[in-house]
């Protein structure tokens, strides 16, 4: 079994700053320029994300049926499509943090708004996914409120594009904390943190790096897939609210729709029916994740094989 960590990053540091430096010196026609020959370099070279890519957007389509996105069975054009979204994503991110994105321009979609989190003494869990952009959110939010968000990453990838972010813009604030593991040290930070009033980022659809037993089966598109158990228990540790976050571009209108969902106030997870209330959260996020799927279909960036980890363990 090949874990999602294992799949090299392909890209580095030095050709990060490349590409935001076209953006500072070009905008976006000159970015869009760049990125046309890397997109397709990766899509060209890259045979396991190429067929992960066209494995999840055939596994759409059939479970989707007459509420299908796509009007015939997905190509390699349409893997090329969701290649060419992924390196738009990275253009998002950049707008977003240099200020670009205004408020006005992010629709609020969920049953929460921001604004609600910002009144709150207490913090809580966001927990999102590689679908959509969180970044956009982020950084909407940290200019407009003053909550602090807590980023939990796992890959160096993420802190490479961050540090090339700050030679556009030194200004930009990102608060992202690179871990392996989530055990008891980061859980007694995280735990003073949201009693201060802060949030916890962290996404939900990868198992964990250093632990990929810690994970349960859960049907997704059909099939049954992987999900990590690590944020759900310490949003459980942390005990404080727990809401869902997702935000995905709106190509129609030239905006982006934010998804946040209060899924509960404190997620208690018993010793004896723990597994039996995991599925039942579980299932809220799958549910979602589905869902927005169907919606936005090119807007998944898992390009990996999602459901053969759970077939190899």
């Amino acid at each position: 079994m090949q874990h999602w960590a294992q799949t090299q990053e392909r890209g580095n540091y030095w050709g990060i700053v490349f590409v935001l430096r076209a953006y500072k010196y070009g905008g976006h026609v000159i970015m869009r320029l760049v990125l046309a020959p890397v997109i397709a370099y990766f899509f060209l070279t890259g045979r396991k994300a190429r067929s992960a890519s066209k494995g999840y957007l055939q596994r759409l389509h059939s479970y989707s049926a007459q509420n299908s996105p796509f009007k015939n069975a997905p190509t390699w054009r349409d893997s090329l499509q969701h290649f060419w979204q992924f390196g738009l994503s990275a253009l998002e991110k950049t707008d977003a943090w240099i200020g670009k994105v205004s408020k006005r321009e992010v629709v609020n979609c969920g049953n929460t708004k921001f604004k609600e989190l910002e009144n709150k003494t207490h913090g809580g869990v966001l927990i999102g996914s590689h679908l959509g952009n969180l970044e956009v959110a982020r950084a909407v939010a940290s200019r407009t409120y003053t909550k602090r968000m807590n980023v939990l990453v796992f890959t160096q990838h993420a802190q490479s594009f961050n540090k090339a972010l700050r030679e556009l813009n030194k200004n930009v604030a990102i608060d992202l904390i690179q871990v392996t593991e989530i055990d008891m040290a980061l859980t007694i930070m995280l735990r003073e943190r949201v009693d201060n009033g802060e949030f916890v980022v962290i996404v939900g659809d990868r198992i964990s790096v250093t632990r990929p037993g810690n994970a349960i089966a859960h049907n997704f598109l059909g099939k049954p897939a992987a999900f990590a158990i690590g944020p759900w228990i310490l949003a459980s540790v942390l005990e404080c609210p727990v809401y869902t976050l997702f935000c995905l571009r709106n190509s129609s209108e030239s905006n982006f729709h934010l998804y946040l969902d209060w899924v509960t106030d404190h997620l208690v997870l018993p010793r004896k029916q723990r597994e039996t209330a995991l599925r039942e959260v579980l299932k809220i996020y799958v549910d979602r994740l589905e869902q927005l799927c169907q919606n936005y279909p090119y807007q998944w960036f898992n390009f990996f094989d999602f459901w053969q980890q759970h077939e190899d363990s």
